[in-house]
């Protein structure tokens, strides 16, 4: 459970005691005086009342009144309700004045640049996490002399028009990616098209494009590497995006924004 996440919990838990306070307190203020007890009496039971506290004398109360008891012991729980709340709220209130989300982000933070440098942090911002994902060093797959050049609006070159479209969508979302980071899957290196770092929790996904669908070859091609994808835990809209295109149905942007609203904002 992330930071926010405990802070929205508990958040939630404070409304839930105080509304269980606000209607037991309701209710006992129209209860009745007295407490009631039960005795069993084969195979129902009798119910008592003492009206005073302390008072040693109990009062049969008949069938014709056992509502009374009911509302009897509906005050004694709301009773212990209102106790168990109000425990609660306090404990709760302590907490979340206390707390601090990320504190040793904060520390981090609170460092000098050359101290930053020169240490090994227990944990970093997100952002400079994103820095450093965005500039890690890679190999990536080798162009062959025939394949034609294409580059995106960053200069990065890719294998088709329709990578430039996916690239340039991502960076105008301003979302990190990689393209063709090499990744070792049952002893082969693979080169997924893109992968990309989602910001809003820092996971890392992987976009597929197969853009020659009408071609059988090609097609069998991506059905195994697919299979192989899947094999390994990389699952469609979990950790992993497919786009395809064939000459019929080329890919278009409206695709691509789509796509990166439904996974990757």
């Amino acid at each position: 459970m992330t930071d926010a996440e405990i802070i929205q919990f508990l958040t939630l838990e404070k409304v839930k005691m105080e509304k269980a306070r606000k209607e037991s307190e309701r209710r006992l203020k129209k209860a009745p005086e007295g407490t009631v007890f039960a005795q069993k009496h084969g195979k129902g039971y009798q119910f008592y009342i003492l009206e005073t506290p302390g008072d040693k004398k109990r009062i049969y109360l008949p069938a014709s009144e056992r509502a009374k008891a009911a509302a009897l012991m509906q005050k004694r729980y709301d009773h212990r309700i209102v106790a168990e709340a109000n425990q609660q709220l306090s404990v709760i209130n302590r907490f979340l004045k206390s707390f601090k989300p990320d504190p040793f982000k904060e520390i981090y933070k609170s460092l000098s640049e050359i101290r930053r440098e020169m240490i090994a942090p227990y944990e970093i911002s997100d952002e400079e996490y994103i820095t450093r994902w965005q500039t890690c060093v890679y190999q990536g797959k080798e162009f062959r002399d025939d394949i034609p050049e294409q580059y995106t609006s960053k200069g990065e070159r890719v294998r088709s028009k329709s990578e430039v479209m996916i690239a340039d969508a991502l960076a105008q979302a301003g979302i990190p990616y990689r393209y063709e980071y090499p990744l070792e899957l049952e002893g082969i290196t693979y080169y997924p098209d893109f992968q990309i770092l989602r910001v809003s929790d820092l996971q890392e996904m992987h976009w597929e494009h197969f853009g020659m669908m009408e071609d059988p070859e090609y097609s069998r091609e991506a059905m195994r590497k697919i299979r192989t994808y899947e094999r390994n835990g990389m699952l469609p809209g979990i950790n992993m995006i497919y786009t395809m295109e064939s000459e019929t149905w080329p890919l278009n942007m409206a695709v691509i924004r789509r796509t990166i609203a439904a996974y990757l904002t």
